[in-house]
């Protein structure tokens, strides 16, 4: 399968295979939220850069704060609630895939995903359950936990609240320590992860070499190149999946 449906690609983390809690552990969010113009094929793993691990753009003049959605996933998923250290962040993210469900851009974090745009991320999501083959799927949407289950093919899903809605970890901890001991009790049933598919290779190779997000902290002359560069990437891309 070299030919995709999915725009943005998920953040696989070089120690997929290996898992958080002996599992794959797929995260799965709803929607990254700016101008189309912003939208690019590797927005995920550089947003998951810059915000989870405190990474700064070569040519940015300062770096992103790290962003509270990306610990309290962490804290939740291990069930620990501490100062995570760099090394910390840096050992779970790199364990895990994390992908967010609506493949276009939203204008504004007030504005709720249409119902096309639900409908279009079906498509890609089956893609991405069937490349990364996860033991676990971590919906951190109720809005979307149906559809996410419905379309997860049996595989155990823990739907929580987004990390920005009404989150608590006393309400979502034990519903993702109960998916797990399910996960683990089926693991044994689940078919061998294929880790030489070229799209697997292709998303590893994307999380790999993205920069960070630079947010707004590039010269202007900077900023209007790499709109005009991000414009273009998904055009192409855009074109290829319409061939």
């Amino acid at each position: 399968m070299s030919k995709s449906t999915v725009r943005f690609a998920p953040w696989v983390g070089p120690h997929y295979e290996r898992g958080i809690h002996g599992l794959r552990i797929l995260m799965v969010c709803e929607s990254h939220y700016g101008a189309k113009e912003h939208e690019r094929p590797t927005v995920t793993p550089e947003v998951l850069k810059a915000l989870a691990l405190g990474q700064k753009h070569p040519e940015a003049t300062a770096k992103l704060r790290k962003h509270a959605h990306f610990t309290k996933i962490m804290a939740s998923i291990l069930n620990a609630r501490k100062h995570f250290s760099k090394v910390d962040r840096s050992d779970f993210w790199h364990c895990i895939a994390y992908y967010n469900f609506i493949q276009e851009f939203i204008p504004s974090i007030r504005k709720a995903p249409s119902s096309a745009a639900w409908e279009k991320g079906k498509q890609p999501f089956t893609e991405v359950l069937e490349v990364l083959a996860p033991e676990l799927i971590v919906c951190f949407s109720k809005r979307n936990g149906d559809r996410v289950t419905a379309l997860a093919g049996g595989v155990p899903v823990a739907v929580a609240n987004h990390p920005s809605s009404q989150f608590a970890y006393s309400k979502v901890n034990p519903i993702i320590a109960e998916q797990i001991e399910r996960a683990l009790t089926r693991k044994a049933q689940v078919a061998d992860f294929d880790s030489t598919s070229a799209l697997y290779l292709r998303w590893c190779e994307a999380t790999a070499s993205a920069l960070p997000t630079p947010g707004q902290y590039l010269s202007d002359s900077d900023r209007l190149e790499l709109i005009a560069k991000r414009m273009e990437w998904m055009s192409a891309l855009d074109r290829a999946a319409l061939a």
